[in-house]
């Protein structure tokens, strides 16, 4: 299965790649950065998402990982700011999306897994660019599986909790911010980035043919606990 997996430079994306090859997918990893093995691509450029397709080709799957997070609040984020993260993280992803409708072969299977947040659902302050830019991936996921279901295409996300990435790493280096995250999760720990690589893996496979439209929330229960 060829699958191009954006934001495969660092982070959840990179333990995706990594992930996937070492169960004999073909991976084409994308990101911003230029990096070894990792093509460079700007997911925001609709003429790189062209030129991507045209060198690749068809591909029976895509993880959308690229995205982007800053903390401030609503007062203090500028307007080129909270639309930053929208062009990044959503008109990323739906470019993804697209692309690979546009370059589906008729009459075979394909599987989207777009990563959202625990944040689509629970807003946290201080972020609020952010919750808007996941809660449009879950809502964008659900279209897309219905536009891409005759066409034989699955559209799903994956719902992260706390992650041990780069892009938490301040945070988790934070004695009282990680004590805040184990009180608030049930499973009581942070999670790990293979731990997300494998729910992109069943979503790609077969194992959930029955499954689009869906947002699985890989968050240790976070979304779940009420108190």
């Amino acid at each position: 299965m060829k699958v191009i997996v954006t934001g495969g430079a660092s982070g959840i994306g990179k333990e995706v790649s990594d992930y996937l090859t070492s169960e004999a997918f073909e991976v084409i990893s994308v990101d911003l950065q230029d990096k070894i093995n990792v093509k460079q691509l700007d997911v925001t450029d609709e003429a790189a998402w062209t030129d991507l397709f045209g060198q690749v080709g068809p591909v029976q799957g895509l993880v959308n990982c690229a995205g982007i997070r800053t903390r401030g609040t609503i007062m203090e984020t500028s307007m080129a700011t909270f639309e930053h993260h929208l062009k990044v993280n959503v008109t990323g992803t739906w470019l993804g999306i697209r692309s690979l409708f546009e370059n589906h072969e008729a009459g075979s299977d394909a599987s989207i897994v777009n990563i959202s947040s625990v944040n689509a659902e629970i807003a946290v302050p201080g972020q609020a660019h952010y919750v808007a830019s996941k809660g449009a991936i879950s809502a964008l996921t659900k279209a897309a599986a219905i536009e891409g279901a005759p066409m034989g295409i699955r559209v799903n996300a994956i719902g992260p909790g706390a992650i041990r990435t780069p892009m938490t790493a301040e945070r988790l280096n934070d004695p009282e911010q990680v004590s805040w995250l184990e009180g608030r999760v049930p499973l009581g720990r942070v999670g790990e980035p293979n731990e997300i690589a494998s729910v992109a893996k069943f979503l790609l496979s077969a194992e959930s043919s029955y499954i689009t439209g869906t947002t699985v929330f890989a968050d240790g229960g976070w979304t779940s606990n009420g108190v």
